[in-house]
C-alpha cells in the first residue's frame, strides 16, 4: 500500500491541504507526519494565508499511525514518533490562522487527534470518531488524550477509550466534538463557505481568539 502523501493548494487568503493514498485509507506515518509539519509550518506561517482546511481523500480524513510503523518502533524511536505528530499539532493550535478540519469518513485514532487540534470541525453525516486502539492495548501519543476531554468531557472521552466507541456525526456533534455536520452532497459547498465566513472577519478578532483560548489551558 502506498503511503499517504500530502497536497496543497492555494486561492486568495486561504489554502486546502489534502492527505491523499491511492486505493486506501490515510494514515499518519512518520514521513506522512513529516510532510505535514513542512507543508502547515509553511502556510501557517505565511500572513497572506488567513485560512487552512485540512481533508481526506478516499472515504477517510485519516485513521491514525501505520500498525507496520508502529510494531517495528524501539521505546527510543516511539518517543521520537510521538513527538513528531505533537508538534505538527501544535504548531497548529499556536498559529494565529485558522483551522478547520474537514471530515468525510473515518476519523479515528491520530486522525482524531489532527482534528482536535483544529479550530473549527466540519463533518459529513457519514463520518465516524474514535480511538479504537484500545483494543490493540494501545494509546494515542500525538496530544489526543488531553484534547478530547477539553471538548467533551473527562468522563466521555474516558468511555470513548475504555470501550473503543466509534461515533456517528450526530453523536459527535451533541457531544461537542463537532461544530457543524451536512450531507456528503454538501460537503464542498459548506466547507467553501465556511471558509468564506472566517476570511469575512477581522483579522485581529481571529488572531485574538486563537491566541486567548489556547493560552487557557496548560501546554500539554
Amino acid at each position: 500500500m502506498q503511503a499517504t502523501t500530502v497536497s496543497a493548494s492555494r486561492g486568495d487568503g486561504w489554502a486546502v491541504v489534502r492527505l491523499i493514498t491511492p486505493g486506501g485509507l490515510n494514515k499518519l506515518g512518520s514521513s506522512t507526519l513529516e510532510s505535514l509539519r513542512d507543508v502547515l509550518g509553511g502556510l501557517l506561517a505565511d500572513p497572506g494565508v488567513r485560512c487552512v482546511a485540512i481533508l481526506g481523500e478516499g472515504g477517510s480524513f485519516a485513521v491514525g499511525a501505520d500498525l507496520r510503523e508502529i510494531l517495528r518502533l524501539d521505546p527510543r524511536s516511539a518517543r521520537e514518533f510521538s513527538l513528531l505528530g505533537y508538534s505538527v499539532f501544535r504548531i497548529m493550535e499556536q498559529s494565529g490562522t485558522v483551522v478547520v478540519a474537514a471530515i468525510d469518513g473515518f476519523c479515528l485514532g491520530g486522525g482524531l487527534d489532527l482534528a482536535l487540534a483544529a479550530d473549527w470541525r466540519l463533518g459529513t453525516d457519514r463520518s465516524t470518531f474514535g480511538h479504537p486502539g484500545s483494543d490493540l492495548g494501545l494509546i494515542t501519543g500525538f496530544g489526543g488524550t488531553q484534547r478530547l476531554p477539553r471538548l467533551i468531557g473527562g468522563r466521555a472521552a474516558l468511555a470513548w477509550a475504555l470501550e473503543s466507541r466509534r461515533v456517528k456525526a450526530d453523536e459527535a456533534l451533541r457531544s461537542g466534538l463537532l461544530q457543524e455536520v451536512c450531507a456528503p452532497e454538501e460537503f464542498g459547498t459548506r466547507l467553501e463557505e465556511r471558509i468564506q465566513h472566517f476570511l469575512s472577519l477581522p483579522a485581529g478578532r481571529i488572531e485574538g481568539a486563537n491566541a486567548a483560548m489556547n493560552g487557557f489551558f496548560t501546554t500539554l
